[in-house]
């Protein structure tokens, strides 16, 4: 069952976390009396992970009962989290970065998704997300990018971050791109009318664009860097903080799961239909992102480095050991 999340406005939410006194006292959590944590997901591949850990059991081996709870995105899950409606979140990095360096009390706590070369296409430009055109398009590569207009689901965001950062890298000059907010689901259909130039999209819609005679023209993901660290699990610093016993036992847990999930693809394409909309026959054909262990320090700072290029980031100083939690 799908929970409505309550809106919280972000500025509150904001005063909020400043202020936030941690709850829970920090008691080792038990298997005879589990820890009930609510965590706020979106319903997307990524976190498909935690949801073949639940039914492994490895959560109830650590003392945790999870909630999972699931919201529209990231702006939704961010305020949740710091005014602890929700223990831990899932969001993309650069997401996390952004807010950090604005005065959120944020930490990563697991890695979420990453992309890998063991996982990557044998078309060199269609990933795990892509920039993808129409079949006909005039667009035949990133050369032809400057002065049109691309798609991302959120501007300022992990997309568009990446694309400029991989334009950059192809020796396109990304000034000459424009672009606009567009959900995901609406881009298959702005695609294939040519109601916009290219979109960013990720899967499954890189796989249902290409299938219907879609090109896809730039991972910006693998061209920012072959590895990159795209999402990770986080918390309000004050709760995490005031309860590493619960937040180790949330990581060992985590960690099974994602070594199950790298080690059981078809396990993955199973529980896709459980709590997204994709259905079975998608599932068994889309593209799978790589499910790490371990905080990928270089990528973190890249994406760290490009936010600041980009002017995005606020006035506090952002580094990979303040956005990351050492269980």
């Amino acid at each position: 069952m799908l929970t409505r999340l309550r809106a919280i406005p972000l500025a509150a939410a904001t005063i909020l976390a400043l202020t936030l006194c941690a709850c829970g006292g920090g008691a080792a959590p038990s298997k005879d009396q589990p820890t009930k944590l609510t965590i706020g997901l979106i319903p997307i591949v990524d976190v498909a992970p935690l949801y073949l850990g639940i039914k492994q059991g490895y959560f109830k081996e650590e003392g945790i009962e999870l909630d999972p709870v699931l919201a529209a995105g990231g702006a939704a899950i961010v305020p949740a989290v710091t005014s602890n409606s929700y223990q831990i979140g899932f969001s993309n990095n650069v997401s996390l970065i952004i807010g950090v360096s604005k005065g959120l009390p944020l930490q990563m706590v697991s890695p979420g998704v990453a992309i890998s070369p063991a996982n990557r296409s044998s078309n060199a430009a269609a990933g795990y997300c892509s920039v993808v055109t129409a079949g006909d398009s005039a667009i035949k590569g990133t050369a032809d990018l400057p002065g049109k207009t691309v798609a991302v689901n959120t501007l300022n965001n992990i997309g568009d971050v990446t694309i400029r950062a991989a334009l950059e890298a192809e020796g396109v000059n990304p000034a000459g791109v424009r672009f606009t907010e567009l959900p995901f689901p609406d881009m298959v259909a702005a695609v294939e009318q040519k109601r916009i130039d290219a979109a960013w999209v990720c899967e499954p819609f890189v796989t249902k664009l290409t299938g219907n005679g879609a090109r896809a023209i730039l991972d910006n993901y693998a061209k920012t860097d072959p590895n990159l660290s795209v999402a990770s699990y986080f918390a309000a610093k004050p709760w995490a903080q005031k309860n590493p016993e619960l937040l180790a036992g949330f990581r060992r847990a985590m960690d099974k799961s994602m070594k199950f999930a790298s080690q059981n693809p078809d396990a993955v394409r199973a529980v896709l239909p459980e709590y997204t909309s994709i259905d079975p026959a998608t599932a068994s054909k889309i593209g799978l992102p790589s499910f790490p262990t371990d905080f990928n320090e270089p990528s973190l700072n890249k994406l760290i480095e490009q936010s600041k290029k980009q002017g995005l980031l606020g006035d506090k100083p952002v580094t990979v050991q303040s956005l990351t939690a050492k269980q």
